[in-house]
Order: C-alpha cells, then sequence, then structure tokens
C-alpha cells in the first residue's frame, strides 16, 4: 500500500471520515456560538443607550422630586416601546412587575461594572448601570423591541434538536453518498467484469481504472489472472487435442489390423473383444474433447422460448424411448424465455434424458417448475434407485457405480460429467436423488443473464 500517495484508497477514506468528524465537531462548537440570544459583553453602543435611558431617568426624578421611584417608572411604562427597570444594590425589584426574562436577564447580569447583553425572541435586554437618587444606589436594566426577530436559522434549529438532526443527516448524506458512490464504483466494473469472466468470457477488456491505487492494483492483478486463466485453458486444450490425435492414430491402425486378421483368419471372440474395446477407447476420446469444449466455452446467451427450445428435444426422446419400448412424458410447454447457451444448455438435457432412457425399466416422465428466477427440469426415471452414498459421486468423470452395469449399457462415464460443467456453464445447479421408486436428476438454469 502507498500510504503517502494522496490518490491512495488509505489516504481517501481518512480524508473523508476525518473532515466529517472535523466538520460536525466544528459545527457543534460554533453553532452556539451563532446563537445571538446568549448571554453577551453590551458593547459601546448598547452603553451608550444605557447612558441615554439613565439621564433620562435622573431628569424626571428630578423635575418630579415629590413622586417615588415607582410612580416614575409607571409613567416611563406609559411611553413604550423602551422599557425602564430598577433594581437596588441587593436586587430586588423596584417596578411593580417584570417578565420572566427580565428577571433571569438580572439575576444573570448584576455587575454594573460588566454591562451585559441578551437577545431574545422579541426584545433586546441591557444592563446595568447606576443610577444615584437621594444618596440612595440603583441598577438601570433597558429593555427594546427588536428589530428584526432574533430566532433566525440557526437559533431555530438549537431550539429544535430533532430537526437539528435532520439537517446534519440532510447535508452530510449527499456527501457521504458522493464518497461511497466514488469508492465503489469501480468495484462495480470489477464485479461486472468478473461475471463475465465467470460465464467464459475471457477476452473482455478491463476499463482503466483511476480512482486509487489499490484498485487499480487489483483490476492489473485481476487482469493478470484472467491471462494466466485463458493461457493455462489454451494450454489444457491443445494438450487434450495433442493426445486425442496421439490416441487415435494408434487406434485407427488397431482397428484396421483387426480388419485385416478378421479377413484372413475369420470371426474369434478375441478379435471382438479387441474391436470392442477400440469403439469404447474412441468414444471415450471423443467425450473428453466435448467435456475440454464446453468448459472452453465461449459463446453468448441467447433468450430463447421455453417451448421452441424443448419442443424437438422431447419429441426425439420420445421417439428413441419408443425404440425401446419405453414411455416417455412430458407436460405442456410455456412459452416463457429462457436466458441460456443453447447449445450447452440442450447437450445436458439430451445426456440426462438418454442417461434416462439406457437405464429405465419402462416410464421416463419429465416436471417442468417455473419460478421467478429459475426454471427447474425434473428427469425421473423407474430404473434401479442409486445408492444414496453414491448420489454426488455419479457426476464425477469417469465415475462408475459398477463396471458391469456400465459394460452392458456402454459409456465412458463422462455423460454426467459434461452436463454438470454445462449447467455450471449456466451459473445453475444439478442434483439426483431417489423419490419413491424413481431416479430423479434436477437441471435448474437461471432465467436471466
Amino acid at each position: 500500500m502507498q500510504w503517502k500517495s494522496t490518490n491512495s484508497l488509505f489516504a481517501k477514506t481518512f480524508t473523508a471520515f476525518w473532515s466529517l468528524i472535523a466538520l460536525l465537531i466544528s459545527a457543534l462548537i460554533l453553532l452556539p456560538q451563532l446563537d445571538s440570544r446568549q448571554l453577551q459583553p453590551a458593547n459601546s453602543s448598547d452603553q451608550q443607550l444605557l447612558t441615554q435611558q439613565s439621564v433620562r431617568l435622573n431628569e424626571l426624578f428630578t423635575k418630579n422630586p415629590l413622586l417615588g421611584s415607582r410612580s416614575i417608572l409607571h409613567l416611563l411604562s406609559e411611553t413604550p416601546p423602551t422599557e425602564i427597570f430598577l433594581t437596588d444594590t441587593t436586587g430586588h425589584l423596584i417596578n411593580a412587575s417584570a417578565p420572566r426574562k427580565m428577571r433571569q436577564f438580572i439575576l444573570d447580569s448584576a455587575s454594573p461594572l460588566t454591562p451585559m447583553k441578551k437577545i431574545n425572541t422579541y426584545r433586546t435586554y441591557f444592563g446595568p448601570t447606576l443610577l444615584e437618587r437621594n444618596q440612595q444606589t440603583f441598577l438601570i436594566y433597558v429593555s427594546i423591541p427588536n428589530q428584526k426577530k432574533s430566532l433566525e436559522l440557526v437559533e431555530w434549529l438549537l431550539d429544535n434538536p430533532i430537526l437539528l438532526i435532520l439537517t446534519g443527516i440532510i447535508v452530510t448524506a449527499p456527501i457521504c453518498a458522493f464518497f461511497a458512490w466514488h469508492l465503489t464504483l469501480p468495484l462495480r466494473q470489477l464485479r461486472i467484469i468478473s461475471t463475465k469472466v465467470a460465464q467464459g468470457e475471457l477476452d473482455i477488456s478491463f476499463p482503466e481504472i483511476k480512482n486509487s491505487d489499490e484498485y487499480t492494483m487489483l483490476a492489473k492483478s485481476m487482469q493478470l489472472m484472467v491471462r494466466s486463466l485463458k493461457n493455462m485453458l489454451n494450454n489444457q486444450q491443445r494438450l487434450l487435442s495433442d493426445i486425442s490425435h496421439e490416441l487415435r492414430s494408434p487406434l485407427t491402425r488397431l482397428t484396421l489390423a483387426v480388419a485385416i486378421t478378421k479377413k484372413h483368419s475369420g470371426e474369434t471372440k478375441e478379435l471382438q473383444r479387441i474391436e470392442l474395446e477400440a469403439e469404447r477407447m474412441e468414444l471415450m476420446i471423443a467425450e473428453m474433447l466435448n467435456l475440454s469444449q464446453i468448459q472452453l466455452h465461449q459463446a453468448k446467451k441467447e433468450d430463447i422460448a421455453l417451448d421452441e427450445f424443448l419442443e424437438d428435444l422431447f419429441l426425439d426422446a420420445e421417439f428413441e424411448a419408443n425404440e425401446y419400448n419405453k414411455s416417455f412424458t412430458y407436460p405442456s410447454l410455456s412459452k416463457v424465455s429462457i436466458n441460456i447457451y443453447p447449445e450447452l444448455a440442450y447437450r445436458a438435457i439430451e445426456n440426462i434424458i438418454r442417461n434416462a432412457i439406457k437405464y429405465a425399466d419402462q416410464a421416463i416422465s419429465v416436471n417442468i417448475i417455473i419460478a421467478t428466477h429459475t426454471i427447474t427440469l425434473t428427469i425421473s426415471n423407474d430404473g434401479p434407485l442409486i445408492p444414496e452414498r453414491e448420489l454426488d459421486n455419479i457426476f464425477r468423470p469417469f465415475y462408475r457405480l459398477t463396471e458391469s452395469r456400465e459394460r452392458e449399457t456402454g459409456g465412458a462415464g463422462l455423460g454426467l460429467s459434461i452436463a454438470e460443467n454445462a449447467i455450471f456453464k449456466h451459473g445453475g445447479k444439478i442434483w439426483a436423488d431417489n423419490l419413491g421408486n424413481q431416479v430423479s436428476m434436477h437441471l435448474q438454469f437461471p432465467r436471466f443473464n
């Protein structure tokens, strides 16, 4: 990992999380500071207002020496919007009454040396400042209406914690979504490519990924892996072709020698046995090549109607079963479409059906289950049951339940393995079980690509 690279996944993830956490912490610290309703020192203009009201109140006291302090304050209350409140040095209120918020402000700011200011929703409070009368000291507090409501956006959010949380989610969600989309984009591209590789498209080109160094290295590693896999499969195909050629040449000579010997010496049991084994070896080589071709199959899938795909196959199977005096039944075919490799799917189903015809006593039946995402074909026959411990082994190449059984029916032991590889190529499943007195083979195909 390139820790020093700014394009590395580590650097991007760390920077994004660190920035988001720093943003949230900064918001938690700064938002309360932006609330103008917090108790704060009065500025020069606020102190000037306090001085003006103090002079005004002092003039009223001078003009009306016979009136008490409460009477003077009552006169002032009749000339809004400015309100004046008076307390003694102990904090006792001289006015007949005062709003709750003003009482709280008086408690919070009782020192005339540091006049304070507090903005509420509709009014702003200032104070205190000193006033002397008849050798008595009073503290003056002033309340004026706000020019505008102080409950602006920040203050509104601070008063509504749920809305504050929702606002934080709304603000951070697009940032997180973009970051997640940016980080996962190359992964989605690589997932699409890996899916196509799994379907056998080994010639696919890899996109140029520049999101981060780690993704770039991952893409290069996958590209190298696909190239190695392609070379390995090509070498395997070449090896099988060479082996096939090298085996078929002596087989051809052996078959020719048997024919010449039969012409000169006549038919014998030994010659018949040699000819039979040569035919079986030829069949085994052909099926090995078929299995290799399936594994290297790189054609594209096609959407095809189920009835169009299966009808001819089932009619041929019915005809072949009748030749052996056996019955072959299948349900009416649906017109739903299925996404398959037609040649591989045909070969897989045909192998299973022919296998069923070989081993059936009298009847072969097909059942089709169409689900939302899959189509499952169940091919059953009334032949000998397969031991439970062997149900998984029968799909292994060259595996035989018994040697005598294979010699009676023929075959190289590759038919079920070919079918399994063809189904796996589709991304489907194949399995066998004994249902009642019948052996059933289940072939499950995905309906969509």
